[in-house]
């Protein structure tokens, strides 16, 4: 087994030991405190959620902000998913496995999340009088972005080891937009009422993203003809900087629901929706999503086998026409949802990306323009239902661990990478029809697990 493998395994081991702890913790405190006759809330739920988020939920700041975090994400995930393959296969002369490997892994510090997020929720810093969990990461947000730009300056990409040099430094542009995702993530989980779930952090997140995304696409053709490869890696870094701007959002106050505690850690993961929202996670990340989106991380890979010898300005065509695809899905696939039903929504529009799944496995190399047409309707099939899923995921988090567990969620779904790059970086160049059919077969298994997902706390799914 190659190093990089057993390094996913690793963070995939301590992800899931990680979990168990708190479970069996949790239960322990569990019993003793149901035995004392201890609750979790003192009040009505729905009542305090309202009074806990009514001084900082504001819809179109928040809005707004959250969509321009993920405008950086999408922005910095284009750059690496996209035009990083790009380069070590057409520059640098790496095969299809080593290429997928290596995007499985560039990514390894968003399977981190969830320990970060812990830090976040248990360790707030107090500075002029004010406590703070989100800003600090924030501030790690920029600072690391710094670092890692200025290491593509002064490095030469072309003469300098793929696995020593170059993933480091994209390894350490990434950390800082899982940082940036991490605090924008929990602060959003942390200021959204229920009922505007699928709007923000299902929808604004997924048009955020397609517009980053279509930044990225159309503007690292041209840099590359100007600076080369690392212009745009030193680029994709540059959007970290706007984590700076969320230093003027305000923070919900610490009351005692949002207190990392021990009760808190009792009464959430001994819950099995906390288990089923997590394996639903690890099941959507090893279907299609990762191939059939721009910013999924490996559509790079099967555009290079189906389109083939492809100059960067036509690959940042055929991205644009599929993000695009992307922002009426958002704007739809949000407002349905909150208004019918995340799961609803989310369900049927899984159906949809199953059976867009399995019309993959009709290319065939040199098929160009069916290659895009399927890609840009599974991307809104897609759209639609990832905006659900995020709806779920905010939906089974509570308020005292906001950035721990909805965090964790994010982590099995990175986790899930891992043997999705396996899969692909083998069976992408030896056969295309199997490779769609097993990763849509994936498919099937989060869809029969959202039947028995239930909110964690009855206040936070009124629309559920």
């Amino acid at each position: 087994m190659k190093f990089e493998q057993t390094l996913g395994l690793v963070f995939f081991g301590l992800t899931l030991s990680a979990y168990l702890i708190l479970f069996g913790l949790g239960r322990k405190w569990r019993r003793e405190f149901e035995a004392r006759g201890v609750t979790y809330w003192q009040a009505p739920k729905e009542e305090r959620v309202r009074e806990l988020l009514s001084e900082v939920w504001r819809p179109k700041l928040i809005a707004l902000f959250y969509g321009l975090a993920y405008f950086a994400n999408g922005y910095m995930k284009i750059t690496f998913s996209m035009w990083a393959p790009l380069y070590l296969m057409q520059v640098r002369g790496v095969n299809t496995f080593d290429t997928a490997l290596f995007l499985g892994l560039v990514y390894v510090s968003w399977q981190w999340k969830m320990f970060i997020g812990m830090i976040s929720d248990g360790f707030p810093v107090r500075f002029r009088g004010n406590t703070y969990r989100r800003h600090p990461l924030f501030v790690a947000t920029g600072v690391l972005s710094i670092i890692a730009i200025l290491g593509f300056v002064v490095t030469d990409l072309n003469a300098v080891p793929v696995w020593s040099v170059f993933f480091p430094l994209c390894l350490a542009m990434t950390t800082a937009g899982a940082l940036f995702d991490i605090a924008a993530d929990s602060y959003a989980v942390d200021v959204t009422p229920p009922e505007w779930h699928a709007r923000v952090l299902g929808g604004v997140n997924t048009f955020g993203m397609a517009v980053g995304g279509i930044a990225a696409s159309l503007l690292s053709p041209l840099i590359i003809s100007w600076m080369g490869y690392r212009g745009v890696f030193i680029t994709g870094g540059l959007v970290g900087l706007l984590a700076f701007l969320f230093l003027i959002l305000k923070e919900p106050k610490l009351e005692a629901e949002r207190v990392f505690s021990r009760e808190a850690i009792a009464f959430t993961f001994t819950e099995k929706s906390v288990l089923i929202a997590a394996l639903l996670m690890v099941g959507s990340a090893i279907g299609t999503r990762r191939i059939s989106n721009p910013t999924g991380g490996m559509f790079s890979l099967v555009m290079n086998e189906i389109v083939g010898g492809f100059t960067p300005e036509r690959a940042g065509r055929i991205s644009v026409l599929v993000l695009l695809s992307g922002i009426p899905a958002s704007v739809i696939g949000g407002i349905a949802a909150d208004r019918w039903g995340h799961k609803r929504i989310y369900f049927i529009a899984g159906l949809g990306v199953i059976v867009t799944g399995y019309l993959w496995m009709t290319l065939k190399p040199g098929m160009v323009t069916w290659f895009i047409v399927l890609a840009i309707i599974s991307n809104f099939v897609e759209r639609i239902n990832s905006g659900g899923r995020m709806a779920l995921m905010a939906d089974s988090t509570p308020l005292a661990l906001s950035a721990t567990v909805f965090q964790m969620y994010m982590s099995f779904s990175w986790v899930g990478n891992i043997p999705a790059s396996i899969i692909i970086g083998y069976l992408l160049p030896r056969n295309i029809p199997l490779l769609f059919g097993v990763l849509s077969s994936f498919t099937l298994l989060p869809l029969f697990l959202v039947r028995y997902l239930k909110p964690f706390e009855a206040a936070k799914a009124v629309t559920v």
